[in-house]
């Protein structure tokens, strides 16, 4: 219901224009058999100019600058829905994708971290998962990072299953569904390596060999697809990507310092809150290797290969369904008592939602920011003070996350661009 909510204007028309390149390309692929879509690349040689519904676009063909599994997802869901050909896309005709794929991340946020921690960690997770700002308003996008991120969670709950039942077609089907992701986008690559990764700490190394060739076989394909339609344009590409980006620790470091939602910056607690997380959870490698290894393998591609391009805030979109769970772990741990990382968390997640929706709605209140410190902090330092045990912490901390969940639907009702 949240990510429904003004979903069509909301992120606004030109937040991203890849969300034409997507479905353009899968139209013209299945319509005209040929990969044509928009790019502003000068290594495209085959182009005509466009102008569509107030923008201005180069049409190139062939387009080989992403492998084209989600712009066939993307332009088959357009034309079931009543597209007729690539100049009858609008928001409102292929946004409807988008909707389906997060309602099946947060599915599999739930699925997933009920697998590793039980019941209650995979309710919060998935609670979380579809009520945070930031994860509601991206996931509302058809941008490819949201197409991989149900399909990964997919891929790690069948790994998690092969490793607790032995059963090879769980296996097999995760290695499949990894190779067709890296027919997607590129650096899709990593949920391949990701599964080889979790499954050599296991010692299954013939597993993770076969993963990483299963995945590698079919990334192939696409190799040849480029080499056939236009070898030059296709390497030039590549060598393009290879140098596209900021590769720096500055480049690395505006993932907190430049908290973008798709273009535009947006303060959410509960992504740096995540961050936190993470490193909470490393104090136990082998209790949260599903969820530590994967967010690793993410990183290790973003630093090496994506960390920083202005206003293509969906680059960081990976990192969030581990960010969330993680944080559902340590709140689940940390709040059956009180400590000094609930005051943190209230205060660090609590402040940026009462900023996001009670300063956009009735303006900035010394008064109001002040009161919340107080109520964040003074009940729990007492608590800790005196020693206050019993249900009576319980329901404090219970009582702050109903509370930010509710700033939580708030903040989303009330974004504006």
């Amino acid at each position: 219901m949240l990510r429904h909510d003004r979903f069509r204007t909301i992120p606004r028309h030109g937040a991203t224009f890849d969300e034409f390149a997507w479905t353009w390309l899968g139209i013209n692929l299945i319509q005209k058999h040929e990969p044509i879509s928009w790019s502003s690349q000068p290594q495209y040689n085959n182009r005509i100019h466009l102008k569509y519904q107030g923008a201005a676009f180069w049409i190139v063909k062939p387009y080989l600058e992403h492998p084209p599994l989600f712009g066939l997802v993307a332009g088959s869901f357009a034309l079931a829905n009543g597209v007729s050909n690539m100049y009858d896309v609008t928001l409102a005709k292929i946004r409807p994708l988008a909707l389906v794929l997060g309602a099946l991340s947060i599915l599999m946020v739930f699925l997933l971290s009920k697998e590793i921690y039980g019941r209650e960690v995979g309710l919060l997770s998935a609670l979380l998962f579809a009520t945070a700002p930031t994860i509601v308003i991206g996931s509302r996008i058809v941008q490819n990072e949201n197409f991989l991120i149900p399909i990964w969670l997919s891929c790690l709950y069948l790994i998690l299953k092969y490793l607790k039942s032995g059963r090879k077609r769980f296996r097999n089907l995760a290695a499949v569904l990894a190779g067709l992701l890296s027919l997607a986008k590129v650096p899709w690559l990593v949920v391949g390596l990701s599964l080889s990764m979790i499954l050599s700490l296991k010692d299954k190394w013939k597993d993770a060999f076969l993963v990483a060739a299963i995945t590698t076989l079919i990334f192939s394909s696409f190799i040849i697809y480029g080499l056939v339609l236009d070898k030059e344009l296709f390497v030039n590409l590549w060598k393009l990507q290879l140098a596209r980006y900021d590769i720096s620790y500055a480049g690395f470091f505006s993932i907190f310092k430049e908290p973008l939602l798709i273009d535009r910056y947006y303060l959410d607690g509960w992504i740096f809150f995540g961050w936190f997380s993470i490193l909470f959870l490393m104090r136990d490698l082998k209790k949260n290797f599903m969820i530590l290894i994967p967010f690793l393998a993410y990183f290790i591609t973003f630093i090496f290969a994506i960390p920083n391009e202005p206003a293509h805030g969906w680059y960081r979109y990976p990192f969030y369904p581990f960010l969330i769970i993680a944080t559902a772990v340590t709140l689940y741990e940390e709040f059956k008592k009180v400590s000094l990382v609930s005051v943190f968390f209230i205060l660090l997640v609590g402040l940026s939602l009462l900023s996001n929706f009670w300063q956009s709605t009735f303006g900035f209140s010394y008064v109001v920011y002040r009161l919340f410190i107080l109520l964040a902090a003074v009940p729990i330092i007492i608590v800790l003070w005196k020693g206050i045990k019993g249900k009576f912490p319980q329901l404090l901390m219970i009582s702050w996350l109903i509370l930010l969940i509710i700033f939580n639907i708030a903040s989303v009702l009330s974004y504006i661009e």
